[in-house]
């Protein structure tokens, strides 16, 4: 899939009354039996109308009961309102309802939702939602398709919780990742990228081991051929990736 056909929006359906508007900015809605949950709200509040006419015509006669964030960054929050507005839904989010270290329990007849905390990876807020039976993780931006989704720089603890979430998040099992933005994935990918963060950080390495300057070892970090089809990948996040990789070998953060 071209950057451009990702970010054409397109409804996707995921289980019995289980939709993903998936374009750059993603959010979804399930029937849990006895009403609706939703996963994030995007970013433009000017979409409310195409937004609740697609929940109407997949899930028509169904309110809407709760609005999950997996974290609250202006681009997934600007529908919070509305919902409200429109359902009096209630919203959750490590700001408005902070969770307990093991999470919350969303349940009901046809599908039963944990949100769970994963702070540090992309913000101290980060949530991941596990919706079962339908075997679907939301990931918000803690997997963004190549990029390195910390707010804060690259270093061996940072580095400690990336590896430690993915790792939580790939033993769920889950058959569909929801990323934040862009295409929907599996856990194939989740590997991948953590593959491509260590290689990257060892060849990081070896070029300064070998006195090269820094144009120079950017350069000779290329990006991986079975990665080039990601999304915005070649445009500008691997070389986005290389270059945080890079600082963080210059400072001996890694």
């Amino acid at each position: 899939m071209s950057d451009q056909e990702a970010e054409i929006p397109k409804l996707i359906r995921l289980g019995e009354g289980f939709h993903v508007r998936q374009a750059i900015d993603n959010i979804a809605w399930m029937d849990l039996g006895e009403g609706l949950l939703v996963v994030d709200a995007l970013e433009q509040a000017e979409l409310e109308g195409e937004v609740f006419a697609a929940i109407e015509a997949t899930c028509p006669g169904k309110t809407v009961r709760y609005v999950l964030n997996t974290h609250t960054h202006y681009d997934h929050v600007a529908l919070n309102d509305a919902f409200v507005r429109r359902f009096s839904a209630q919203i959750v989010n490590q700001d408005a309802s902070p969770l307990p270290p093991q999470g919350r329990w969303f349940r009901g007849p046809l599908r039963n939702v944990h949100m769970m905390p994963a702070p540090g990876c992309h913000t101290d807020e980060d949530c991941i939602i596990l919706v079962e039976p339908d075997g679907v993780l939301f990931v918000g931006d803690i997997f963004g398709w190549g990029l390195i989704p910390l707010v804060v720089n690259l270093r061996a603890e940072t580095l400690r919780v990336l590896e430690d979430t993915y790792r939580k998040m790939i033993g769920m099992g889950a058959k569909t990742i929801v990323p934040g933005h862009g295409p929907l994935c599996t856990s194939v990918e989740l590997r991948r990228w953590m593959d491509y963060l260590h290689a990257l950080i060892d060849e990081a390495k070896s070029l300064c081991l070998r006195g090269q300057g820094d144009q120079e070892i950017l350069r000779g970090l290329l990006p991986p051929d079975d990665m080039a089809g990601w999304w915005r990948f070649l445009k500008w996040k691997h070389n986005d990736t290389a270059a945080k990789v890079l600082k963080a070998v210059r400072n001996g953060w890694v």
